[in-house]
């Protein structure tokens, strides 16, 4: 999924994916005249993922459902394209480890790794991994 980020609405890779799971790609515009940007959403309920797109039809951030819920099925977490650590201690002892970029919260529900090109945000419940959501750093379009 990391190799996606970063990649136009229409680009070969994205269509072949979007065609194979059969997704219908959903426009949402400023209905309420906020001046709010205009986004694009591909949700791949079976595969765990969401897609969303910027206003520019840049892939600026995907949510990978680790747990099954929302109508998402869990995704393959070997399919994400960063390391996926079980628990908040994991993921906090890697980053220390390696002398990662990273943000927490105090209560331990998420850690966000900062990367020079992209942030993964890992969101724990009852201790436990349940979202990564990868969002690209403005400025790193394709």
């Amino acid at each position: 999924m990391l190799a996606l980020l970063g990649k136009q609405l229409k680009d070969d890779d994205l269509i072949d994916l979007l065609e194979l799971r059969d997704v219908d790609v959903v426009y949402a515009f400023d209905r309420l005249h906020e001046n709010a940007p205009d986004i694009y959403w591909a949700p791949l309920h079976s595969v765990g993922v969401l897609l969303r797109f910027n206003e520019h039809q840049v892939l600026s951030t995907i949510f990978c459902y680790v747990v099954a819920r929302d109508g998402f099925n869990a995704v393959a977490t070997d399919a994400i394209g960063v390391p996926v650590y079980e628990s908040f201690q994991l993921a906090e002892q890697a980053c220390q480890s390696n002398a990662v970029a990273y943000a927490a919260s105090p209560t331990k529900a998420w850690l966000k790794v900062l990367a020079h090109d992209h942030h993964a945000h890992y969101e724990f419940s009852e201790g436990a991994l349940s979202l990564v959501t990868l969002m690209l750093v403005e400025g790193n379009e394709a």
